[in-house]
């Protein structure tokens, strides 16, 4: 904590911790709060965070910790600091990377297919537990919540990741061991089935007693299945049985039989008697079968079950009846219309039936997968329909088919849907969807997920290389250097030289030596579990609360990930409308915005298709791509923002230029769709209303022109496509640290020298991150204004929804600042910070739009929903004192967890509507996540900010609708 940091006072709400404090501090560390703020900076990492940014190599005259901030991922958020452009570093912690390590918010698998938080757990539940390396339902015997806790991160080579206190059990080959004891290269099991997230499958009937006869309304009743509703516990395992029912089973007049191998039909008796039924047992005889001509003499399992009301119940639920190559059957109504968790446990079903199992053609590229079907000739349309209905299933779950494809066999079509065989689509057929009832195909599925992972971070480990020995080529390292910095076990001295001499593969394979498939899963497949490897084990903070399961059964693993959040900016626009007209139709407006603006984690907007050409051509041109190409904007909408839309329009010394080749592949594929998208946590957009204007020159400038005019504040920044560019350049740090000799107080402060062949791939990285950024407001606002003439029926032009300005605060760009009466070349990290600079002042004010050059940069400080925002205006004392630099935001002071604790998703809407403020979400844990109380008060930031002469203050702004992601 920072509770023992001195602090020495040198002037009103300035604060200083002297370069004598460490003896590895290079320079002092300046802290703007008043005292009241202050008090909240010492209870955490704050002020211990600032002084570790001190000792970095190159830092320049002081570091700045501004009012609003808290304890960040290396830097404190709200933390702004100088690095010479010769002798200092880059470090991406200091430019947004900020985790919150939450197990509050870990999946847990259940038995059912469906992932829900571990928080979220009632008991009531059966999880998935691995127990003699089989994977079997467990009851929960209670859940544990525990209080502040330390955090380790273990990652994997096939990129799993657990979180989870150091003291938690995992299994590897010597048994359950605490996490603290897992080393790199220890082998640990995974279960990598994903599953979907659980969904309230609500109460609709869909089963009644009509035209029921008396006798199976009677069994029906006495089993608690009539009336079926979606929400009956037994529905889920119907949907799976009359999945593999659809596939693998009949009628024969007497009984309802499943036929399959003797493990998997273990697993339907399970199912059968959970529905309150009694089967028979595992039934076996020899049978002779013909498959394309060819004889083949096997053995049948099979398990009858011989009750009326069972087969009634599987008839009119949907299963065919008849000999099914005969008979007409589509997938039922109730299984189309039901949650994505319970079509899940159906396609899985079918599957464990009919879907062929995994396997490759040459042991590295997997065979089409393909579901089979035959009709009479005069049934293929049914048939079809069918397939088309299993493919449109898969396509909710993220699973692309390609074609149905039809041939002749006998005196019957033979019907056939092939799913898309591209890595990444198999890795979600196989991880969300998967086999149910045929255990064999399971296992192979799940190795195949992980080797699939394997071969995939192989082929990016080499592409990497690939860019970085070129890059490091041309900059003029010597091919011994690039070897000995890049030789690794799947790069080799040959392929380096390849690189550099023959120039960059397209996409490169994976080298000779990875293993195949087939021999690979012989090694690591053992029961239901995969061996991986173990990567890395890294510390990850602490969090106020923790929580556990307690099973009926020895072993339970979960896999956490980190919430992140990069290169975020505001924008503010501004309309003519007033309260008294916006006011009546607010929560029309919000409910239309919402609609029309994704929000939320995986949010996106289909009616937007988004190419990888085009997601390149946004990292090189911003918001004016966007504009240009597609229309989303008026054409002098990027005069209104920084760097007018396109980094880096204003150049300082050597700054390179952004390049989407040095993105990586999983950059860019979880980028693709959410331009345009809010995204979730903290990132919001408010319809505000003006509540006071303190500069009423400045506010006219900017189209501010009165109390009670509408305003519009977006929130959010280059959403995951930001996030792993930091999370992959900052593993490329975290190995560099030691190629540079660089010692640390902190490892979150990876950095590299700023002319390094790491640094400058990075800011050529980051430039595509915050042109992404850019272009997703740009978006946003284009949105924003169809919602607006949606609702109120005019063009926006004629409510003059104008862009006041569009600034980023989490960003390091080269700037030119004076330091000890010299004026030098300095890489500025503004981390939860904002540019600040003043009108009418050579340079900084240059770089301002001409409207406002003579006025000074607007500042925008979002508030949380039920505070006020700001609109601040650049003054010249930020240059002096934090290198052109003011706040971002109130600040936290409550944790996530904290909030959920404190308060319900309802008691926070309510209290606001109160407050005469509508609020829209994804979802009632991200409106509780960042309930006002949550943050500081933005008033008593935006005072310091005011009172020390950063920024000073314009317009207040006063939220009445909100749309959280």
């Amino acid at each position: 904590m920072s509770a023992r940091v001195p602090l020495q006072k040198v002037g009103p709400n300035v604060w200083v911790i002297p370069k004598s404090y460490r003896q590895d501090m290079r320079v002092p560390v300046y802290v703007f709060a008043s005292e009241k703020l202050l008090e909240k900076m010492t209870t955490d990492r704050t002020l211990i965070q600032g002084v570790n940014v001190a000792t970095l190599p190159g830092v320049q005259k002081h570091v700045a910790v501004l009012p609003d901030a808290h304890e960040g991922y290396g830097f404190p958020i709200g933390g702004v600091a100088a690095m010479d452009a010769t002798e200092g570093v880059i470090s991406p912690g200091g430019v947004g990377y900020d985790i919150n390590c939450l197990p509050a918010g870990t999946m847990v698998l259940t038995s059912l297919g469906y992932r829900i938080p571990i928080e979220r757990f009632t008991g009531d539940e059966e999880v998935v537990c691995v127990n003699q390396k089989r994977s079997v339902p467990a009851g929960i015997v209670f859940v544990i919540k525990k209080g502040r806790d330390r955090l380790l991160r273990i990652r994997t080579k096939s990129r799993f990741v657990l979180t989870a206190t150091p003291d938690h059990p995992v299994l590897t080959p010597d048994g359950m061991k605490p996490l603290e004891e897992i080393r790199p290269g220890e082998r640990i099991a995974l279960f990598p089935f994903e599953g979907v997230e659980y969904e309230d499958p609500g109460d609709r009937v869909i089963l009644d007693e009509t035209d029921l006869p008396e006798n199976v309304r009677s069994e029906l009743k006495k089993r608690g299945l009539l009336p079926l509703r979606l929400d009956n516990p037994k529905l889920p395992y119907l949907a799976r049985l009359l999945g593999y029912f659809t596939g693998d089973g009949t009628f024969d007049g007497k009984a309802t039989v499943f036929y399959g191998s003797a493990e998997g039909l273990e697993e339907i008796r399970r199912d059968i008697e959970l529905l309150g039924y009694r089967p028979s047992r595992v039934l076996t005889r020899r049978r002779q079968s013909v498959i394309n001509g060819r004889k083949f003499i096997g053995v049948e399992g099979s398990v009858r079950v011989s009750s009326r009301s069972f087969t009634e119940l599987l008839k009119r639920l949907g299963a065919p009846d008849g000999k099914k190559t005969d008979v007409e059957f589509l997938v039922p109504r109730w299984i189309l219309a039901a949650p994505r968790w319970i079509k899940r446990l159906y396609l899985a079903g079918l599957f464990g039936a009919e879907l062929n199992k995994p396997q490759t053609v040459n042991g590295y590229n997997f065979e089409v997968p393909q579901l089979t079907l035959s009709k009479r000739p005069d049934l293929e349309l049914n048939g079809r329909l069918f397939l088309e209905q299993i493919a449109e299933l898969l396509r909710e779950l993220g699973v692309e088919t390609t074609s149905i494809v039809a041939a002749q066999e006998g005196r019957c079509v033979r019907l056939r849907l092939l799913i898309s065989e591209r890595p990444e689509n198999l890795i979600r057929l196989w991880g969300r969807v998967g086999y149910e009832y045929n255990p064999q195909r399971r296992r192979l599925a799940l190795a195949a997920v992980v080797w699939l992972r394997l071969k995939q971070s192989v082929i990016d480990l080499r592409m990497r290389a690939q860019e970085v020995a070129i890059a490091m080529a041309a900059d003029g390292a010597t091919i011994s250097e690039i070897r000995e910095a890049l030789t690794s076990e799947f790069v080799n001295e040959r392929y380096l030289e390849r690189s550099v001499y023959e120039g960059r593969e397209d996409a490169p394979r994976v080298p000779r030596g990875f293993p195949r498939f087939e021999d690979w899963a012989e090694l690591h497949l053992d029961g239901d579990i995969v061996w991986d490897e173990v990567e890395s084990v890294e510390e990850a903070g602490e969090v106020d609360k923790v929580y556990d399961l307690t099973v009926a059964n020895p072993g339970h693993s979960f896999i956490a990930d980190g919430f992140v959040v990069s290169n975020c900016g505001v924008r503010l626009m501004v309309t003519n409308l007033t309260e008294k007209e916006v006011r009546p139709k607010i929560v029309e407006l919000i409910n239309v915005i919402f609609r029309n603006v994704p929000a939320g984690l995986g949010s996106r907007r289909k009616d937007f298709v988004f190419s990888m050409s085009d997601l390149d051509r946004v990292a090189l041109e911003g918001a004016r791509y966007i504009i240009e190409r597609y229309g989303l904007g008026w054409p002098e909408d990027y005069k209104h923002i920084e760097e007018e839309g396109r980094y880096p329009r204003y150049k300082t010394g050597d700054i390179p230029d952004p390049d989407p080749s040095v993105v990586s592949r999983e950059a860019k594929s979880r980028g693709l769709d959410q331009i345009g998208t809010l995204g979730s946590g903290n990132h919001f957009l408010e319809v505000q209303k003006v509540d006071r204007i303190f500069d009423r020159e400045a506010a006219r400038r900017m189209g501010i022109y009165e109390e009670g005019q509408i305003t519009i504040l977006i929130h959010c920044g280059s959403r995951g496509y930001g996030h792993q560019i930091c999370s992959d350049y900052l593993r490329v740090m975290e190995r560099a640290v030691h190629k540079y000799n660089l010692r640390l107080p902190d490892r979150e402060l990876a950095c590299t020298p700023a002319s390094s062949p790491e640094a400058t791939m990075y800011l050529k990285a980051f430039g595509c991150a915050v042109n992404f950024a850019f272009a997703n407001r740009q978006a946003i606002s284009h949105w924003v204004r169809q919602s607006f003439e949606q609702v109120f029926k005019r063009p926006a032009e004629e409510m003059e929804m104008k862009i006041v300005y569009d600034v980023c605060h989490n960003i390091v760009k080269l700037e030119r600042h004076k330091i000890d009466g010299e004026t030098r070349d300095v890489f500025v990290h503004r981390k939860g910070a904002t540019r600040s600079f003043p009108g009418n002042t050579p340079y900084y004010s240059d770089m301002i739009p001409a409207d406002y050059r003579d006025l000074g940069q607007p500042v925008f400080v979002p508030g949380s929903m039920g505070t006020a925002s700001w609109v601040l205006l650049g003054q010249p004392g930020s240059l002096e004192l934090t290198f052109g630099s003011s706040v971002h935001g109130a600040g936290r002071q409550m944790s996530r967890a904290g909030a959920k604790r404190q308060y319900r998703g309802d008691m926070v809407v309510k209290a606001l509507e109160s407050k005469g403020i509508y609020v829209k979400g994804d979802t009632m844990d991200t409106i509780v996540e960042e309930v006002p109380e949550a943050y500081k008060n933005p008033d008593d930031v935006v005072e310091v900010a005011h009172s020390v002469g950063i920024s000073t203050k314009v317009a207040r702004l006063v939220p009445i609708g909100v749309v959280k992601g």
